[in-house]
């Protein structure tokens, strides 16, 4: 009994022997992709090569099934499975599906044809190339797909990198000197061109032509967002080509159609974005700029004073797509099968222009309040109403305005929780506007005086004593105010506050800082 049961254990050995034998033996290996872009959605991964181990058996029938950690996010038609040796032009080499599985893992399933066999001359390798993938959105900084097989044998680690980083595409976006306009004459800072410079996080990053990769479909796009449009009478125009350190860009419609004639963005350009491509291929040895230079205009016509506003511009990689259909399948249709495509990563802000909004500051140097009697009182006038050049002997009028008051206590030390400030545009809920001469919404109008306490302002604010100085800022130019220090009955001194800085209308030009 014991012998027999020896002798079926040494065939059933043999006979799992036999099948082992049976099947071909491979090893993995694969091209790394040097870096790719943590904000994309079909980010390209290196080619995985199956080669045909040396003085193993023939193939029999098989797969191979490589698994990503990620969707796939292009259709088996944009890869490419290449064979050498016995797999050359072998009809049973074939993508037999590519899935994405419901955690989010992608597969790619390959038929092994049967028969082939060593070649002596010619190795026997099976070469899988384009699969993209998307990464946005993943914690990953680098990626590994996974190999299993049915029907033949791998040799060695069944796990083969295929990204080696996932990096910012964009490392930074900077604007060196911000255009100044003059928000009571529409006047340029002499001298001020902003250009918005856009550099590229890694080396290759700005990707290539679409006629240099031909697994794209249209060429790397940066996409520049500004905050906000500019205000009514001021126009940013941007050029049809860009600068850049190396290659071309040209400016695009959303999906990377080039379109090479200027933008002009305006109050009415909603939303206020412009898309710039790769039209020549950009250095593959240095790390690239992207220069775009707007011009600002203001139109002669506009209505001045133009408010106070700060437009800066961020950028991101586009055309902007998910990885896949809402049903989780991959776009095969236009646009959204665009290749490459990204989520919006938005980098910056770089302030690209700045209208300095009708304002002057006042400056009172000392003022008091106190239980005992002490009181400040505050006139400031509002001149942007004047004579007219002719009674003035010439000088231009100024331009009616009109605005709040900005107050900022300053105590003296050791106190150290101010300032305080007391907003006329923006008053303390439940108070009422101390003081006289304020129109609607807190504004002084143009040719008006606001008198008010000191204290009556700082009451409102919750304190019932101060000693310190004052910075008023005027929502218009030509602000002019005196103040007094009194105890109404035995003193009072007093003198014209200091003009600290206005934004001028030409009547001030000589002491104003933009004019």
């Amino acid at each position: 009994m014991k012998m027999k049961t020896l002798l079926a254990a040494a065939v059933m050995f043999f006979a799992f022997s036999a099948a082992a034998f049976a099947q071909a033996v491979y090893t993995v290996g694969s091209g790394i992709v040097t870096a790719v872009v943590k904000s994309g959605n079909t980010e390209k991964t290196g080619d995985i090569t199956f080669t045909h181990f040396s003085g193993t058996s023939s193939t029999p029938a098989g797969t191979f099934t490589v698994i990503y950690p990620v969707p796939i996010t292009v259709p088996a038609s944009s890869m490419t499975l290449i064979g050498t040796g016995g797999y050359a032009a072998n009809p049973g080499l074939v993508i037999l599906a590519v899935v994405n599985t419901a955690d989010g893992k992608g597969q790619v399933v390959i038929s092994v044809p049967t028969g082939v066999g060593t070649n002596p001359v010619t190795p026997d390798i099976i070469r899988l190339s384009g699969v993209r993938v998307a990464v946005a959105g993943t914690p990953l900084t680098t990626l590994s797909a996974s190999i299993s097989t049915t029907g033949n044998q791998i040799q060695g680690l069944a796990t083969v990198p295929v990204i080696n980083s996932i990096a910012a595409g964009i490392a930074s976006v900077t604007v060196a000197t911000p255009v100044g306009v003059n928000g009571v004459n529409g006047n340029l800072t002499p001298g001020s061109t902003a250009s918005i410079v856009i550099k590229e996080g890694f080396l290759n990053a700005f990707g290539v032509t679409a006629s240099t990769d031909p697994t794209q479909i249209n060429s790397t796009v940066v996409r520049i967002t500004l905050s906000a449009p500019p205000p009514p009478g001021v126009t940013i125009t941007f050029p049809g080509t860009a600068g850049a350190s190396s290659g071309g860009w040209t400016r695009t419609n959303a999906e990377g159609v080039p379109d090479a004639s200027p933008l002009a963005i305006t109050s009415t350009t909603s939303p206020p974005t412009v898309w710039y491509g790769v039209t020549v291929d950009p250095s593959t040895t240095a790390i690239d700029t992207l220069t775009v230079t707007p011009t600002v205009s203001v139109d002669s016509a506009a209505s001045f004073p133009l408010g106070a506003a700060q437009i800066s511009a961020t950028a991101t990689f586009a055309p902007l797509h998910p990885a896949l259909n809402a049903d989780g399948t991959v776009p095969t249709t236009a646009p959204g099968n665009a290749v490459p495509r990204y989520e919006a990563e938005e980098v910056g802000p770089a302030t690209l222009v700045n209208i300095v909004g009708a304002s002057t500051t006042l400056l009172v140097p000392f003022a008091s309040i106190s239980g005992t009697g002490v009181e400040t009182g505050l006139a400031i006038a509002n001149s942007t109403t004047d004579p007219g050049a002719a009674a003035m002997g010439g000088i231009t009028t100024a331009v009616k305005q009109s605005g709040p008051v900005i107050f900022y206590f300053f105590p003296q030390a050791p106190e150290s929780t101010g300032p305080w400030v007391y907003n006329t545009g923006a008053p303390p809920a439940g108070t009422t506007l101390p003081g006289l001469g304020l129109g609607s919404g807190g504004n002084l109008p143009s040719g008006s005086t606001y008198t008010v306490l000191a204290g009556d302002l700082l009451r409102a604010l919750g304190k019932t004593s101060f000693q310190g100085y004052i910075m008023i800022v005027t929502n218009f130019t030509n602000a002019h105010g005196l103040y007094i220090v009194s105890n109404f009955s035995t003193f009072s001194q007093g003198a014209h506050m200091l003009v600290v800085n206005r934004v001028t209308a030409t009547r001030d030009a000589p002491e104003g800082l933009i004019n």
